[in-house]
């Protein structure tokens, strides 16, 4: 039996839960969450009494609960509650799936109401309701890649003008060649978005609310702004104590065991291993983070 604490319930700390729990073992699990567990696992407001209750029978919960300091040497974590309070917790393994946070462009107008980031559950959620306001008619997404190009398409199905910004040449550009890109950007065409690529963004415009986006070509009308020009890892607490790349990145090895035994991590803080070259590589789609922590469960459940 080892006592197991997981850092994050998003897709790759669900995942490593959802794994350990499947196992039916006699392991302690203690999860931390900064949000709320009823957000980040999208319970339904119905349902999330019962859903809480439910997974507290075999999990103990710590939610709206920030860990801020890891301690190798006792194998603790401090972390900060609701009310500013500290508390410390010991482990025999610890899981960090604590994403990424979303880069803000440096630009006049980037605090102005109406101007939206991706930086958890909730926030997509609040994106979903708006799709379908009738008071937004015009919406600006900065940013083409897969987060972008996707949050466009929602957005023009709920029959808003969108107009989608980038500095490259192409929509996912950093994601696909350009074989692949060329259909989607005309399929994209087609379907009615405003593709202005090789184009950089110079300010929002807007006394209180966001009227406008300004680029160093044109200006489009906004009633909404989706920024989505990517992320950066949320690993600046753990500098020290963990090995970090260049790019903030935990250095993890082929089985998510990080620098300092006992300790993994997995998601958007880390790279992944990429089949098709064999390179690790940094993928922040929902899906590798969760299926690195299937095999993180697996891992873990195997090397007690």
């Amino acid at each position: 039996m080892a006592k197991i604490i997981i850092v994050g319930a998003a897709h790759g700390g669900r995942e490593t839960v959802n794994g350990l729990l499947a196992a039916n073992t006699d392991n302690e699990i203690h999860w931390y969450e900064h949000g709320q567990f009823a957000t980040a696992l999208d319970w339904a407001p119905a349902d999330a009494e019962k859903e809480r209750l439910v997974l507290s029978q075999q999990v103990t919960l710590f939610d709206q609960t920030t860990v801020t300091k890891i301690t190798p040497a006792t194998h603790t974590i401090t972390a900060r509650n609701q009310r500013g309070q500290l508390q410390t917790d010991h482990y025999d393994r610890l899981v960090l799936s604590v994403g990424s946070l979303p880069i803000q462009l440096p630009i006049p107008g980037a605090e102005l109401s109406g101007v939206r980031s991706i930086q958890n559950r909730a926030s997509i959620n609040e994106l979903k309701l708006a799709a379908k306001s009738a008071a937004i008619k015009n919406v600006v997404v900065i940013g083409g890649g897969y987060i972008g190009m996707n949050f466009a398409a929602l957005f023009k199905q709920n029959g808003k003008q969108v107009t989608v910004i980038d500095v490259n040449a192409r929509p996912f550009s950093h994601n696909l060649d350009s074989e692949f890109t060329q259909i989607l950007a005309a399929a994209s065409v087609e379907n009615g978005l405003q593709l202005k690529m090789e184009e950089r963004v110079t300010a929002i415009l807007g006394s209180t609310h966001v009227t406008a986006v300004q680029t160093n070509r044109g200006q489009y009308a906004a009633d909404l702004v989706l920024v989505a020009v990517g992320n950066r890892p949320n690993t600046a607490w753990l500098r020290g104590t963990l090995t970090l790349d260049s790019e903030g990145l935990i250095e993890t090895d082929d089985y998510f065991q990080t620098s300092v035994p006992d300790i993994y991590a997995i998601g958007d803080a880390t790279k992944v291993r990429f089949t098709p070259t064999g390179t690790k590589e940094r993928i922040t789609l929902g899906s590798a983070a969760s299926h690195a922590g299937r095999l993180l469960a697996h891992n873990l459940l195997t090397d007690q």
